[in-house]
């Protein structure tokens, strides 16, 4: 019997990150600064998995130190960097290559074959359900596909996007994103960081998403 991650019962969460490397994320993170976006990001992750390291009192027990399990996605492609965490989130940030066009399916079937490899061979009732925690700085090529994705979502899966960047293909996208959680407002949440660059607020606003 194939896994269903949708259908299965609640045991707790497991916060993941789906993160665009296209290379829209080397641009400024608003008109006003010259700092890339990718930066103001890698800031503001490092205070969330601070965070998430001082509640997960058995990390120091998992292999790695623990950490919020990443997906990267950029051009068609995903990438698995497994958990980051306060003592490799530098190293693992250096080696992503920012590059290429916003394709978001690749990412988000690697991400359900992550969950589903980690705990589709438990219970159904020691399962956790997923919170998808998805940065992006613009509308994916592939947005209606993905917009399909949203509206259908149930279950124990769910999806907190949130868009940094700012001008018209964010509002463009923002929009958009509104509105396929409009359909679904139970299991997605779409939250702009327009125009954001104090890493400190955009980690007080992923990790509410995410509590």
């Amino acid at each position: 019997m194939n896994f269903d991650p949708t259908t299965a019962p609640v045991a707790g969460k497991e916060p993941m990150l789906l993160l665009d490397i296209t290379g829209s994320m080397n641009w400024p993170a608003s008109e006003t600064t010259k700092t890339p976006r990718k930066i103001v990001i890698q800031e503001a992750i490092s205070i969330v998995v601070e965070a998430l390291a001082k509640e997960d009192s058995e990390a120091e027990h998992e292999e790695g130190g623990g950490g919020l399990r990443t997906v990267t996605f950029a051009n068609g492609t995903a990438t698995d960097i497994e958990d980051i965490n306060p003592g490799n989130l530098r190293a693992k940030w250096e080696r992503i290559n920012w590059d290429g066009g916003t394709l978001i399916m690749p990412g988000w079937n690697k991400l359900l074959e992550v969950y589903a490899d980690e705990f589709g061979g438990k219970p159904p009732a020691m399962r956790p359900k997923l919170l998808a925690l998805i940065i992006s700085d613009g509308e994916a090529r592939d947005f209606h596909q993905f917009s399909q994705v949203l509206v259908s979502l149930k279950g124990n899966i769910y999806v907190e996007l949130a868009l940094i960047g700012y001008g018209a293909e964010h509002e463009t996208a923002l929009k958009d994103y509104q509105q396929a959680a409009a359909s679904n407002p139970g299991h997605v949440e779409v939250r702009t960081f327009g125009s954001q660059t104090d890493p400190q607020e955009i980690a007080t606003g992923l990790l509410q998403m995410i509590a």
